[in-house]
């Protein structure tokens, strides 16, 4: 059995009887033993009692006294509501007149709403220095120094458990220093719901991360696309179309010069963008053919005349972009009007194979469950504060 740190070693009192009762009733008592899985079956064994040999292995105790006798007799002048001795003195268990709370989800909230939560101890602050400053502010259950996985390192925070509420509020409301450090203090219920926020929100930004991140691959994976399909030289832009101008008579008009396969032109405008179809350079070729058959160099257009240029570069890259874009919106928009198989009243999503089937009267909600973290301890009633132990 691995011991976590307890406060019975750290009573403020030199009485070795006084230390052995209370380190035992901290085995026995309703914090240590729900979560105590090698006490629970040894307990199984004998009616509840627990050999004092047995519990001798346990380091605080162990630490305290190893003599059996010494610990016998400490427990039967106790008078302990918590544990007895057997008659022969040489086994312990808890009072079969004081049986263990209910092990319920409301017991271990109630456990909470006890318990502070602070922060800021050195690595090196013992759990007997904790339970000094801890015990003036009342009766202390319980102290869980929490440690890193896996090497057990101190991490400077604790969870201390007092017997009432009040205490609780008491400590934690108090400024005192611990020495010359200034201590973050908060209820565990506040903790609780400040850690499930921060996770909510980490989740968020992680969400949103990987939305961006997403969405920069896809980008990059069209504009690798462009790159690697597009033929050079095959856009050109005139200038100085007149306002009544039509994609059609703009096509017509640049087919004599070469294989128009597409116009981008909005109406009323004076610019205008065409494709030509065919190898490399070909938007050149049919400018350059323009201007050779037309009057005196000049390339008119219903008593206008243009200018033209080949798309190079940036700005033929984002011609493209634009279009292969457009192209698979076009696409998205086609696909989802056919919609899938799964249409109304056959078996898809839309049907009743695809629903949930509706609560019907005197079906249970689910339980929950009561969450442990690595030391026993319980966490909470949701696995999303466990999960925030962790941080």
């Amino acid at each position: 059995m691995t011991e976590t740190e307890n406060v019975a070693s750290a009573n403020g009192s030199n009485n070795t009887d006084e230390k052995v009762v209370r380190q035992l009733e901290y085995y026995f008592g309703n914090i240590n033993l729900p979560r105590d899985k090698f006490l629970q079956d040894t307990m199984k064994n004998d009616d509840g009692w627990v050999p004092i040999k047995t519990l001798l292995t346990f380091n605080r105790l162990a630490a305290i006294t190893k003599d059996v006798d010494v610990i016998s007799k400490a427990v039967k002048a106790s008078q302990s509501e918590i544990i007895s001795v057997s008659d022969d003195g040489l086994k312990i268990r808890r009072n079969i007149g004081n049986p263990l709370p209910e092990n319920s989800l409301e017991y271990w909230q109630k456990i909470k709403h006890c318990t502070v939560y602070m922060k800021g101890f050195e690595q090196n602050t013992t759990l007997d220095d904790i339970m000094k400053f801890a015990s003036k502010y009342g009766q202390v259950e319980n102290v869980l120094m929490r440690r890193t996985k896996p090497d057990r390192i101190f991490k400077g925070s604790v969870f201390i458990t007092y017997k009432t509420r009040e205490e609780a509020e008491k400590a934690q409301k108090d400024d005192a220093k611990f020495g010359e450090i200034e201590l973050t203090k908060m209820m565990q219920d506040d903790y609780w719901s400040m850690k499930n926020q921060e996770t909510k929100e980490k989740r968020q930004a992680e969400k949103m991360a990987k939305t961006a991140k997403k969405i920069a691959e896809q980008a990059e994976k069209m504009q690798a696309k462009v790159n690697a399909h597009f033929v050079k030289g095959l856009i050109l832009s005139v200038d100085g179309l007149p306002e009544n101008s039509s994609m059609l008579a703009i096509k017509e008009f640049f087919k004599k010069f070469g294989d128009v396969g597409y116009v981008v032109y909005e109406s009323g405008q004076s610019k205008a963008e065409i494709r030509f179809a065919g190898e490399e350079n070909g938007a050149q070729k049919a400018w350059d053919k323009a201007v050779s058959e037309g009057t005196d160099g000049k390339v008119v257009f219903q008593e206008k005349e243009l200018t033209g240029k080949v798309l190079e570069g940036e700005d033929e890259e984002k011609y493209w972009s634009a279009f292969n874009a457009s192209k698979q919106n076009k696409l998205d928009r086609s696909s989802g009007r056919r919609g899938g198989r799964g249409g109304r009243g056959r078996g898809g999503h839309g049907g009743p194979r695809g629903q949930k089937r509706p609560a019907e009267e005197g079906d249970a909600p689910k339980s929950k469950k009561i969450i442990f973290d690595d030391d026993g301890k319980p966490t909470g009633d949701t696995p999303a504060e466990a999960k925030a132990a962790e941080s």
